[in-house]
């Protein structure tokens, strides 16, 4: 019988061959300096390696220990081209000092849940299989969904599914989930999803299972994502050499908001407040976007990568010149 490894489907990169293209020229760079954010299995790492020249470096960061242990195996090949850190998006400018990197040339963040999390029942992402209710993508620290969800009160835990989950029912979920009774609010997926569904019913009028947003919204506060993201996106105006590139994959509509804004206003080239009849500023654009839009999965990706579906794609080069 196969082993629970060898039964799950290969780790497939979203969007691979659309990344490695929109940051071919930074890449191309002599010495360049290339920074994955989410360094996950290494897939992407692995495929901008094989696009860069010889002497290209590579940091990649994980908050995951088990995904980056894993990562570092499989880019070991590469020797002292790659660099691997235990560390979260907010680290990155402390990390990058540590190095010596003033400036890089290529940055790609896969944001959001990566497969190995969600296809580890202990590690409580996913309604699909039971486990404990714990969401952290950095196990070592932090407060689980469990803990989390224990101590917020009904206001807070509406507001949170609200705002994190964009759940039209989020009065009503958090008030199923903070009634008192004998087993107290749920600690484990499946008890968590079995809530939810007595308190606003099955799939009937919703596009999707009636836990996924409650789910998202729970990850996304346990992790701290969208701050984290800011951080992130408040660095790159710092470090991201001229010409340098910036790839950027996000899964749901409110990361996605947010680096959509952050590359609109440094592709602005006027920055004067509207009511001025003309512009003042003599501003120039400080990057140009490479998708207008966000690209999305090809449908022959989709349907070998069911995960892939909600991606959307942002990419801009760096042209300010400091």
């Amino acid at each position: 019988m196969p082993s629970e490894t060898e039964r799950r489907p290969a780790h497939e990169p979203v969007m691979l061959a659309e990344v490695v293209a929109l940051l071919a020229p930074a890449l191309d760079k002599p010495g360049a300096r290339i920074v994955d954010v989410t360094l996950g299995l290494g897939g992407h790492s692995a495929a901008l390696l094989a696009a860069a020249r010889p002497d290209a470096r590579l940091l990649g960061l994980d908050r995951d220990p088990q995904a980056l242990a894993q990562a570092t195996e499989r880019l070991a090949d590469h020797g002292d081209r790659v660099v691997t850190r235990h560390a979260r998006f907010s680290d990155l400018a402390q990390v990058l000092d540590e190095l010596g990197w003033d400036r890089v040339d290529a940055v790609l963040a896969d944001l959001g849940v990566s497969s190995l999390q969600l296809d580890e029942a202990e590690r409580g992402f996913s309604f699909q299989r039971d486990g404990e209710l714990d969401m952290r993508m950095d196990p070592t620290r932090g407060e689980s969904a469990a803990d989390l969800l224990g101590r917020l009160s009904q206001a807070e835990l509406a507001e949170l599914l609200r705002d994190l989950g964009e759940e039209p029912e989020a009065r009503r979920i958090a008030r199923a989930l903070c009634r008192s009774g004998e087993e107290g609010r749920p600690r484990t997926t499946a008890g968590l999803r079995a809530a939810i569904v007595r308190a606003v019913g099955g799939r009937a009028n919703r596009r999707h299972d009636p836990a996924t947003l409650t789910f998202q919204a729970l990850r996304i506060a346990v992790n701290d994502e969208l701050g984290e993201l800011e951080s992130l996106l408040a660095l790159l105006p710092q470090r991201l050499a001229r010409g340098g590139r910036a790839a950027f994959l996000a899964y749901h509509s409110l990361e996605d908001r947010i680096v959509k804004q952050s590359f609109r206003s440094w592709s602005a080239r006027c920055v004067c407040p509207p009511e001025l009849p003309i512009c003042q500023c003599g501003g120039k654009a400080r990057a140009i976007r490479l998708t207008p839009g966000a690209a999305r999965p090809t449908a022959e990706e989709i349907a070998r990568n069911p995960r892939a579906r909600s991606a959307r794609l942002r990419a801009l080069e760096w042209v300010d010149e400091r």
